[in-house]
């Protein structure tokens, strides 16, 4: 399910629209029989057309700043040290980043309180993880003057924006509180928040391990690591073939995968799933999406298949902010489209829409909305196989590269049906949903 988000009401800062694509493990079918789904969501904020001031050792738009967390050179002039609480937190919190970024920890743990043992020992997780992860853009900036309280202590909400592997991927960003002890020469911390929206993040909670590939970074617990090679090398190649139908923009810099077992399952992100959801894709930014797995229900088999269909709502829906109420059958169709292109194979759910269609619940439409409250495991099959079946006919009869004008035109620009059809295909939408309907009848 897709929700439009109201503007927030400060300036800068937008809601966005997320769409949380879900897979689902039949429960009552072998392990290989997979169905997808879509899950309601939480809303997510995303800064939009602000430059951060240089922090972390990376300056706007995460070009290096070599001057940060380094000594200057011969002539080189001096900053004045700040005198303000506020231009005291900045600097502490630029010169964390730096230590983070050279993989100091001592540096980094250095701003924490000694009476805060606690955020110690999870400041130094973070910094672990993270370090798996390979940051390489690390910009944390306050937001409005810290607010000063009784006894020596001042909060401030923190602006943190990150990237893996490059600092100059499109950068994700969450917004986090932070408490400090302002009655020293310098602060300390004595609390650091996780994400205020889709928090807490898998890095912030969890000691997590990492492999890093040409195309992908997949991350999880040292419980599941030992899956990591060979979950890596599938995604790698679920990757190679997404790539292509990045045909709006550039792919991600890397795709990030999170491997989630029994406890981080329902912790990560805050995302609430129907018990047999295998795995989502979560928008963080406009371009930036995240996958997570359950790992009791997706194995190292089923990874190469899995991600094909992820990876294709990261390449299709990037930089998309609207939402999809009329567009599930075409956002989660084309995912299946890519899916089975790149498996080989015939499609592998005929005989879940034959129940589907058989079971009198279709009503004969190919626009299906997403699956409603409540729906059984057998319908959310059936209804995805018949989104696959219809994109797979347009592709048969128009072409792929009409196929995609028509996702472009109705799925990415809004465009109404009626309009995005005749532009795509000089036919009627009419024409073209009663052959695709003829097309699903024909398979049952």
């Amino acid at each position: 399910m897709y929700r439009e988000q109201a503007p927030a009401p400060r300036g800068g800062t937008v809601f966005r629209v997320v769409m949380i694509a879900a897979l689902a493990v039949l429960l009552l079918a072998p392990t290989a029989a997979l169905a997808y789904t879509a899950v309601r969501d939480e809303r997510v904020t995303i800064t939009a057309g602000r430059e951060l001031p240089s922090a972390g050792g990376y300056g706007a738009g995460g070009q290096a700043n070599p001057s940060v967390g380094r000594s200057p050179g011969p002539g080189a002039s001096r900053r004045p040290a700040p005198t303000t609480v506020d231009g005291k937190i900045r600097l502490a919190l630029e010169e964390q980043g730096a230590a983070l970024l050279a993989g100091d920890e001592d540096a980094f743990l250095t701003v924490v309180d000694p009476s805060a043992a606690a955020l110690r020992e999870d400041l130094a997780r973070r910094f672990g993880s993270l370090r798996q992860l390979q940051v390489k853009l690390w910009q944390p900036v306050p937001e409005g003057r810290p607010k000063t309280e009784a006894g020596g202590t001042a909060t401030v909400t923190v602006l943190v924006k990150y990237c893996f592997v490059v600092p100059t991927c499109d950068p994700m960003s969450l917004e986090t509180t932070t408490r400090w002890n302002v009655s020293g020469r310098s602060p300390t911390l004595l609390e650091f928040g996780v994400a205020k929206n889709l928090g807490p993040r898998p890095w912030e909670v969890s000691e997590l391990r990492s492999a890093v590939g040409g195309r992908v970074v997949m991350s999880t617990t040292a419980r599941y690591a030992s899956r990591l090679p060979s979950m890596l090398a599938a995604a790698e190649k679920a990757a190679a073939l997404t790539d292509k139908f990045a045909r709006w923009g550039e792919p991600p810099a890397r795709y990030v995968v999170y491997l989630a077992g029994p406890d981080e399952w329902s912790a990560w992100y805050g995302i609430k799933q129907e018990p047999w959801v295998a795995g989502f894709a979560l928008p963080l930014t406009a371009t930036v999406t995240e996958i997570v797995l359950n790992a009791s229900r997706v194995d190292t088999r089923q990874t190469l298949d899995v991600l094909r269909h992820e990876f294709t709502h990261v390449v299709t829906l990037a930089g998309v902010d609207k939402a999809y109420e009329h567009t599930w059958w075409l956002v989660e169709g084309i995912a299946e489209y890519v899916r089975v292109k790149g498996s080989g194979k015939p499609f592998d759910g005929v005989g879940d829409v034959r129940t589907y269609v058989r079971s009198g619940h279709w009503k004969g439409e190919i626009a299906m909305d997403d699956p409603p409250d409540g729906s059984s495991t057998a319908d959310v099959s059936g209804r995805y196989g018949v989104a696959y079946l219809s994109l797979q006919r347009l592709a048969d009869r128009f072409g792929e590269d009409r196929l995609l004008d028509f996702f472009d035109y109705a799925a990415r620009q809004g465009l109404t049906l009626a309009d995005a059809a005749p532009k795509a295909f000089g036919l009627s939408w009419d024409d073209v949903e009663a052959d695709c309907v003829r097309n699903v009848r024909g398979h049952v």
